[in-house]
């Protein structure tokens, strides 16, 4: 978990203020950024010090792509519990290895890498606590629980959220928990 925020709070290269004014200038040329906007976001572009400066300018832009400090984030914890929520980017993959403890992950206020997120499960003795945001959705038909329930008290939607959440994997005593 910690490595994760530390790799947000990375100071960023040239190269990659460089990558991020290619991707803007990409986005200004499609007509999704005004002259005044593509100016200011150029502007901070230029001079980033973190890959989160750097995400906050392209996150809102279909197809951008993020400097990306993590494609995977692993957890890994023996008799102790796992949390992560407020503001962070989620990557496409998080997979969680625990032993008699629990995992609650709030992804109501979280920035999303990508669209789907798959979060992958291998416990003994604990639960998952995984609350989403407005709009998002899950699928947890991969996910098996031995001595334990799935809830999910999100409502289904015909088609999928944004984010989607596909859960799986398995838990051997414990219950997973979805909610808003």
């Amino acid at each position: 978990m910690g490595d994760e925020v530390a790799a947000r709070d990375l100071r960023v290269s040239h190269a990659e203020r460089e990558h991020v004014a290619r991707l803007l200038a990409a986005h200004f040329e499609a007509g999704r950024l005004s002259p005044d906007e593509y100016e200011t976001r150029s502007g901070a572009a230029a001079v980033a010090v973190t890959r989160a400066d750097l995400n906050r300018l392209l996150l809102d832009l279909p197809g951008a792509e993020a400097v990306r400090s993590r494609e995977i984030l692993e957890w890994t914890s023996n008799h102790g519990d796992l949390a992560r929520n407020g503001d962070w980017l989620v990557p496409a993959k998080i997979v969680v290895r625990s032993h008699f403890g629990d995992v609650k992950l709030d992804l109501r206020e979280a920035r999303f890498m990508t669209p789907v997120v798959t979060l992958d499960v291998d416990m003994w003795v604990g639960d998952v606590d995984l609350r989403l945001p407005p709009g998002g959705s899950v699928d947890v038909d991969e996910v098996r629980v031995h001595v334990g329930n799935v809830t999910n008290k999100i409502t289904p939607v015909p088609h999928r959220g944004d984010p989607h959440v596909v859960v799986l994997g398995k838990l051997y005593v414990g219950d997973v928990k979805i909610r808003s």
